[in-house]
Order: structure tokens, then C-alpha cells, then sequence
């Protein structure tokens, strides 16, 4: 009859269902296999004997422990290139794997909440943490540090909207690793954490601190040159994350296009901006590879100028995971657009 599958002998039916129940057995088995695998990721599990395993919570971070570590520490990035660190949720893969680090290194100011959930997860045999922010002033209001604002030409007002934005980041702005100056701090708690966890490399961690602090001395007086030739000091970005290079270097940000990670700029903002761009005489709007560039672009449509890229985070080429080449980078995309 139609939908009838042939019948079988007793003998036959029995070595059949003992097949399947070994391939059920084998393909169970595989599933498991490659599930835990998934939940320890590939750096765990092909861990070399020795090494001192670092969960880093995003690209600059990782190549800062790399760079310290060297081959002594086997280092984790958390948050991949590509994704915002300010929405990313991380899978239940990326949390087994950083409840493995015997260093765990985040930036804090509440841009990775949920790295506080996995700490308090891991008790009283946790890893050693560095808070990149910790003892660092950080900047609460992005125009604290601009006392002529209010003077200038197509003022945004946008003191309201940094409040508002506070309010959102536990203690203030968190992206201190673009201030090289800065990111020489963050590397020094690096540095101590990895002797805590592992002193008999005291040594090494020591010597590799400082060669990358004096790479770091470099960037920084490359920065300070090229900015000395700078026509222009004013610039409008995607969302304040280069408010501490800002700082460093003389800048004046004025005006971002999201005041807060995920929060649409509302029609008046968006008009505030093309005035300040036509005011300060502007030539370029920065969006960042991170996030969606289509309000940067209809800015620059609306005022007649061209968009450009900073990159908080780095990840893709030509630059990689590596930092200073990320720096550089964007030195030479503000080159273009402040010359």
C-alpha cells in the first residue's frame, strides 16, 4: 500500500534499529564533541603547556597584552572586530572562554556591562583584573575641555546632550586608549597584572613593557608633530570616542552625530550639525567601520562635504589588530581632513 515500507524479518528489523541506534550514538557523540569545543574556543583548547592564558575585551586591548605577554601569554580577544563594544552581547561561548583567563583585561566605565556579571560568576579563584579606566580622571562632559565653545561659530549646544550621554557610561567617557599617553598607563597595569599572575617572567614582562612604551613615546611625538601643521582644529565625529586624543592634541570636537552609543540624533541635532560643519568650515564628517555610516553620509550630502573614517577599535586591514598601526591610520585620515 502506498506509504507501506517493505516489511522485514524479525533478525533484520533488530540489526537495523541497532544500526541507527549506533549512528544516533556516533553523531550524539560528535555533537557533543564539537559543542565543547565551540564553548572552549580554539585558543583554549590548543593551549600550549606554560602559557598564561589573558582574556582582553577588545582589539587594542589584546594587542597590548600581546605585546607584553609575547610568547609567554596566550591572548583571547572577546569582542570581535567589527562589533561595537557599546551594544555587544557577548554568547555563552565568549563568557566560557573568558571564565578560563587567568588575566582578564576590560576598559570599565560601564562599556562592557556584562564583564562585571562575569567576574562576580568566578568568586574568590577569579583572574586577575585590569580596569583600564581605573585611577584615570575620565572626562564626563566631551566639551569640559573647550572653553571657547560658546563663541565660536555654530555652537551645537550640545553640553545637554553629553549629560545626557553620562548617563549611559558609569563615570564618564571610557575611550582612553586612543591618548597614547593614556594607553602607556593601561599598558603599565598590563605589565603588573601579568607579573602578579606569573612572577617567575618578571623579567621578560618588564623589558617588553618598556620597548613598547618607547614605541609608544614615538607615536605619540609623531602625532604632535604632524598636528603642529594642521590648519584646522575642528571636527565633527560619529559618537565621542576620540574625545581624549582630542585633548591631547588641541582638538575641538564639535559635534558628534550619536551623543550615546544606539541613540538616533533627532532632526534639530542633525541641523545643528550643518550649521557647526559650514560655521567651523569643516571639510569632513568622520564615521567609524564599526557603525552604520548612513546619518554621516546624509550630513556631509546636506553640507557639502566628504566622509571620512576613525576607527576607535581596529580589527580590519590594512592595520590589523596592531595599534599603532590602527593609529596611524587615523592620523593620516585626520591629516586629510584638518590640513
Amino acid at each position: 500500500m502506498p506509504g507501506q515500507g517493505v516489511k522485514q524479518p524479525g533478525c533484520l528489523r533488530a540489526r537495523h534499529r541497532a544500526g541507527f541506534r549506533l549512528r544516533d550514538f556516533i553523531l550524539l557523540a560528535c555533537l557533543v564533541g564539537w559543542s565543547l569545543a565551540l564553548l572552549i574556543g580554539p585558543a583554549g583548547a590548543a593551549r600550549p603547556p606554560g602559557k598564561l592564558l589573558v582574556a582582553a575585551t577588545i582589539v587594542p586591548l589584546g594587542d597590548f597584552c600581546q605585546k607584553i605577554g609575547g610568547d609567554l601569554v596566550q591572548v583571547q580577544v572577546l569582542i570581535p572586530p567589527g562589533a561595537s563594544p557599546h551594544v555587544f552581547e557577548p554568547a555563552p561561548s565568549v563568557m566560557a572562554r573568558a571564565s578560563q583567563a587567568r588575566v582578564f583585561v576590560y576598559i570599565g566605565a560601564g562599556m562592557e556591562p556584562w564583564a562585571d556579571k562575569l567576574l562576580r560568576s568566578r568568586g574568590g579563584d577569579g583572574p586577575v583584573v585590569v580596569e583600564a579606566v581605573h585611577g584615570v580622571p575620565l572626562i564626563k562632559d566631551t566639551h569640559q575641555h573647550h572653553h571657547e565653545e560658546a563663541e565660536k561659530p555654530g555652537h551645537t549646544g550640545r553640553h545637554h546632550e553629553a549629560e545626557e550621554s553620562a548617563d549611559l557610561q558609569q563615570g564618564g567617557n571610557p575611550h582612553i586608549w586612543l591618548d597614547p599617553v593614556l594607553a602607556q598607563d593601561i599598558c603599565r597595569k598590563i605589565a603588573s597584572a601579568f607579573i602578579q599572575a606569573d612572577p617567575g617572567h618578571r623579567a621578560q614582562y618588564e623589558a617588553n613593557l618598556k620597548n613598547y612604551l618607547t614605541a609608544l613615546d614615538e607615536l605619540n611625538r609623531e602625532i604632535e608633530g604632524r598636528a603642529r601643521g594642521w590648519r584646522l582644529r575642528d571636527y565633527v565625529s560619529f559618537h565621542p570616542s576620540f574625545t581624549y586624543f582630542a585633548r591631547r592634541y588641541n582638538l575641538h570636537e564639535a559635534g558628534t552625530i550619536e551623543a550615546a552609543p544606539g541613540r538616533e540624533p533627532t532632526p534639530r541635532h542633525l541641523h545643528n550639525l550643518v550649521t557647526a560643519i559650514r560655521g567651523y568650515g569643516i571639510k569632513v564628517v568622520f564615521a567609524e567601520p564599526q557603525l552604520n555610516p548612513r546619518v554621516a553620509e546624509v550630513i556631509a550630502r546636506e553640507a557639502g562635504v566628504k566622509v571620512l573614517k576613525l576607527d576607535p577599535m581596529g580589527g580590519p586591514p590594512p592595520y590589523g589588530s596592531d595599534y599603532l598601526k590602527l593609529m596611524r591610520s587615523n592620523l593620516a585620515a585626520l591629516d586629510e581632513a584638518l590640513r
